[in-house]
């Protein structure tokens, strides 16, 4: 969880509460459980993700939906890929 959403569940008691139990109950998974969970909630962020980008792109294909898709990943690192695709051809 990151600290906006830390902050958010920190402003109510029933996020309080609900932060509580979902802490314990990631303590209390044991350690393969909680890799899959991990896996899972990777899973469902990915397609979180996707989902919004057709809804702004209605009319992109897949490919290009999935281009939007790394393009954005790649930007929380500082990359993109036309600077990918950039040093690729530098390269050639």
């Amino acid at each position: 969880m990151d600290k906006l959403e830390r902050q958010i569940a920190m402003e109510t008691e029933a996020g309080r509460e609900g932060l509580r139990v979902w802490q314990q109950t990631l303590r209390d998974l044991p350690p393969e459980r909680r890799i899959m969970k991990a896996f899972e909630l990777t899973e469902m962020a990915r397609q979180a993700m996707k989902a919004g980008l057709r809804a702004q792109h209605p009319d992109a294909s897949e490919q290009t939906i999935q281009e939007l898709y790394v393009d954005r990943l790649l930007g929380h690192h500082g990359l993109s890929l036309q600077k990918i695709r950039q040093l690729q051809a530098q390269a050639s």
